[in-house]
């Protein structure tokens, strides 16, 4: 009978352990992809809260995961089409930052253009491996 307050103590003990080990959202290392001349990512729009861009590259994939920057921290991301509508030569997203973030002026970023979901990625590794990986400087514009 003494035994299962000792097993409970354990468990008990095991799962505050491991509960302080937990992270929310696991530090991800995103490995700079294929860069693309300058002239085939451009910035159309920037504000302190989103950044348009006019992406001039064509994939096979109809769907990609795009993703805002600041070194490893995701400041905005989705998946977003990459048809060009009307058979022009680019297709444009707009990433909308998450509540809390917010880009610095004269500030380096990264936009990263991925095939799968970081969180998806996460299950598996710690490093998302970026197709397309784009290097701008903030200027609100």
């Amino acid at each position: 009978m003494k035994s299962i307050p000792i097993v409970g103590l354990w468990l008990l003990v095991f799962g505050l352990s491991a509960c302080s080990f937990y992270q929310g959202e696991p530090q991800m290392e995103f490995y700079h992809g294929q860069n693309v001349p300058e002239d085939y990512i451009q910035v159309v729009r920037a504000t302190e809260a989103e950044v348009e861009f006019k992406i001039m590259v064509k994939f096979d994939e109809t769907h990609l995961y795009h993703l805002l920057l600041d070194g490893n921290t995701p400041l905005a991301e989705g998946w977003f089409p990459t048809r060009r509508v009307q058979d022009t030569q680019s297709y444009n997203v707009t990433l909308v930052l998450k509540k809390g973030h917010r880009l610095e002026k004269d500030k380096s970023y990264r936009l990263c253009i991925g095939r799968e979901n970081p969180e998806a990625v996460q299950l598996q590794s710690s490093g998302y491996r970026c197709l397309i990986d784009h290097e701008f400087v903030f200027q609100s514009l």
